[in-house]
């Protein structure tokens, strides 16, 4: 199966609830949602808002979260049909969400990770130590909330902990950006 619509590369992709949609970010700007149980090839949605490269997105229930060159973490609420947009000022490279739902580790091209709350988008932690400017690096939380992990372009993986951001240390690699 082929989908058309992006006029340059791909960058993330995301399944919706029930993975009866799929959603591409790409560098054309745009976050387009496909209908996997259609044969049709276009888009059934096309998400336009951002102003540079999208490279993450992630869907949650009815919401889908993006994050692009320009610095804007978008959370459209598909119920509402409502677009809430938090300006960090930097490349996002990747996002994830807490496992109860209520926060957002978001990477950015700063050397920076961030912990914000998802629905007022106010940072509660902050986390430096890694280096990450050049490529979209990912970011994750621990299985319990409780630690922080991310990739390195200098071949570490980096760790911290989540609420008081104290670094763990790192674990080097023989490899080049983890």
């Amino acid at each position: 199966r082929k989908f058309v619509g992006h006029d340059r590369k791909v960058n993330a992709l995301a399944f919706g609830p029930k993975e009866e949609v799929l959603l591409s970010a790409s560098h054309d700007r745009t976050v387009r949602i496909w209908d996997m149980r259609a044969r049709s090839k276009a888009p059934i949605q096309v998400l336009s808002d951002a102003t540079d490269s999208v490279l993450c997105v992630l869907v949650e229930g009815d919401e889908i979260i993006t994050g692009s060159v320009d610095g804007g973490l978008r959370r459209y609420d598909v119920r509402k049909g409502q677009c809430i947009s938090d300006q960090l000022l930097q490349p996002i490279g990747s996002i994830t969400l807490s496992n109860d739902g209520q926060c957002l580790l978001v990477s950015t091209l700063d050397s920076k990770i961030r912990l914000l709350e998802r629905d007022s988008g106010s940072e509660l932690a902050s986390y430096k130590g890694h280096m990450n400017q050049r490529v979209k690096t990912q970011s994750a939380l621990d299985p319990t909330d409780s630690f922080v992990v991310s990739g390195s372009e200098d071949g570490r993986l980096c760790f911290w902990e989540l609420v008081e951001g104290t670094p763990l240390g790192g674990t080097r690699r023989d490899h080049g950006a983890a």
